[in-house]
């Protein structure tokens, strides 16, 4: 069970939501990372501390990384792993297991949500991280469904500022 909320944080946390790597395979991944730089370090500037990472494969893990290295400018941050379930990699590749656990080692904190996977798993991870968040940022192509939609409307709906990042295609 995650720890008690201090409501003062709330001003001053940030969560991410994003594609999964199958949504971002055609895009031009140096120009993502920059963006999500400059997000990141815009949040920062504006005085953002607490960054909560939902740690899934794509989007929020490259999210995660940049928030570690910035650290380095910015001792103050936090890095807030907010995970579903226990087994949240169960079927991921080598690669992504290893970027998990490199970024879940490095986070300040990490939440576990419920012991065991259950589908809904992942929606109360998003609802968590934004009823404790005063700024979305996001990796979003403007689809309507899926995990990344639901939690851009959650957001919308409980008055967060939103930075959205539309992916470019490599193509273009």
């Amino acid at each position: 069970m995650p720890a008690p909320f201090d409501q003062s944080q709330k001003a001053h946390s940030a969560c991410f939501t994003g594609h999964r790597p199958r949504m971002l395979k055609n895009c031009r991944m140096d120009d993502l990372r920059l963006q999500l730089h400059l997000a990141i370090q815009e949040a920062i500037e504006a005085g953002y501390q607490y960054f909560y990472c939902g740690m899934a494969m794509g989007s929020d893990i490259i999210a995660g990384e940049l928030v570690v290295a910035l650290r380095e400018q910015f001792p103050e941050i936090r890095l807030i792993g907010v995970v579903p379930f226990h087994d949240q990699t169960n079927g991921w590749s080598k690669e992504w297991r290893l970027r998990y656990w490199r970024l879940r080692d490095a986070a300040d904190e990490v939440i576990t949500l419920m012991p065991v996977a259950i589908q809904e798993g992942y929606l109360v991870r998003d609802r968590y991280m934004v009823e404790h968040s005063s700024l979305l940022i996001g990796v979003y192509n403007g689809s309507i469904r899926g995990g990344t939609a639901y939690t851009v409307r959650y957001a919308r709906r409980n008055g967060l500022k939103i930075r959205l990042i539309t992916p470019v295609p490599a193509d273009s």
